[in-house]
């Protein structure tokens, strides 16, 4: 009888301990999922991924183009390209340059190119541009920088999410506890002849295909 009575309260202060969030309690909580290839592997830091559309046509990607309206070569954005796979990047989580890339956490997306017209540096990180007025809209662009999650880089961080049987990105920045953000999915914007990732509430469905 004793030993019933042990095991109860001991399970009553286990109990106890995840209601009050104590470290014990926040120790034993899973990590977050992981987000899988187009094979079903884990998506790992540090390695080069086509992020492709599912819908709708599985051979089209995102690739580099001007975005300008007065046919200059800066700034450049992310736009979806016609049959084609597009250009590959690098994920980087704000916990961790190395490992698994997980759901809902802060990540870098980078084109990992050597070199950029359009950057003060070689790195060709996604960030939220300024608004455009005249699309009504917030366009994805380079010219993030790579880690130092705060204030100062808050547009620089996306998530990806479970949507269907596949995932989207979004735009849902936790680096920094006291800023206001605007939470939106990524999704495709058709402006001026071009097909952008933007800000939507409408996000787009992808998958993630390495790079062989």
């Amino acid at each position: 009888m004793k030993l019933i009575n042990i095991l109860f309260v001991a399970s009553l202060l286990l109990v106890t301990n995840c209601f009050t969030k104590s470290k014990f309690c926040e120790a034993s909580e899973p990590a977050p999922i992981a987000v899988r290839d187009s094979t079903g592997k884990m998506l790992r830091a540090g390695i080069n991924y086509y992020i492709q559309p599912i819908f709708p046509d599985e051979a089209w990607g995102f690739e580099l183009a001007s975005i300008s309206d007065h046919h200059k070569p800066c700034p450049l954005g992310i736009v979806q390209e016609d049959y084609y796979p597009g250009t590959a990047v690098l994920f980087s989580s704000a916990n961790s340059k190395k490992g698994i890339i997980r759901l809902s956490t802060d990540l870098n997306i980078d084109y990992n190119l050597s070199y950029t017209v359009c950057t003060k540096s070689n790195d060709a990180i996604w960030t939220v541009g300024p608004y455009d007025r005249r699309a009504q809209s917030y366009f994805l662009v380079l010219g993030g920088v790579k880690g130092n999650p705060d204030r100062k880089t808050i547009r620089n961080w996306f998530k990806i999410e479970e949507y269907g049987d596949n995932y989207k990105i979004t735009y849902c920045p936790s680096v920094c506890r006291d800023c206001k953000v605007m939470c939106k999915d990524v999704g495709v914007i058709e402006y001026n002849g071009q097909k952008r990732l933007g800000l939507s509430g409408v996000p787009v469905e992808v998958k993630f295909v390495k790079d062989a």
